[in-house]
């Protein structure tokens, strides 16, 4: 019986450990890369610099034009959202809600808090609203340009 619950606490810590490092390389990653860039530079960008996403073509929406990357280990996926022109107009990251207190932390630590479900990234002249919405088994922090209003995506 000791055996076991020090197994499950061994376990737990390498959760731990696991979540940490994504973490790390949440905030390692560059502030706010894709708004405003080419679709093929987002593909590049990521290629290059955020190695544990792949692009992922299993699915297809005919009502918005966007690039889909999960991460490896199945705790993260990115929506690019593309204007006509090609280009990332926002971007949306949907979580596993394990990670939901570390990334508000990071969140609290980049940007500032204008309420309990909003942020502001300050990048240069440029002004970034970020937005977590919750749910039982996920979240998501949507990223627009802090002028735009956006809709219900």
């Amino acid at each position: 019986m000791v055996r076991s619950l020090l197994h499950v606490n061994q376990m737990k810590n390498i959760r731990s450990i696991f979540l940490l490092l994504m973490l790390l390389t949440v905030l390692r990653s560059e502030a706010q890369p894709y708004i405003g860039r080419h679709a093929g530079d987002v593909k590049q960008y990521i290629r290059t610099h955020q190695r544990e996403f792949s692009l992922d073509q299993t699915t297809r929406n005919t009502a918005y034009r966007y690039l889909k990357f999960v991460d490896q280990m199945g705790y993260k996926t990115l929506l690019v959202f593309l204007s006509d022109q090609d280009t990332c107009s926002w971007y949306k990251i949907v979580y596993d809600a394990d990670l939901y207190d570390s990334i508000v932390e990071s969140l609290d630590t980049c940007c500032k808090r204008e309420s309990d479900t909003s942020w502001i990234e300050v990048i240069g002249d440029e002004h970034y609203r970020k937005v977590l919405k919750k749910t039982d088994w996920f979240f998501s922090v949507t990223t627009r340009p802090a002028g735009e209003s956006g809709g219900r995506k």
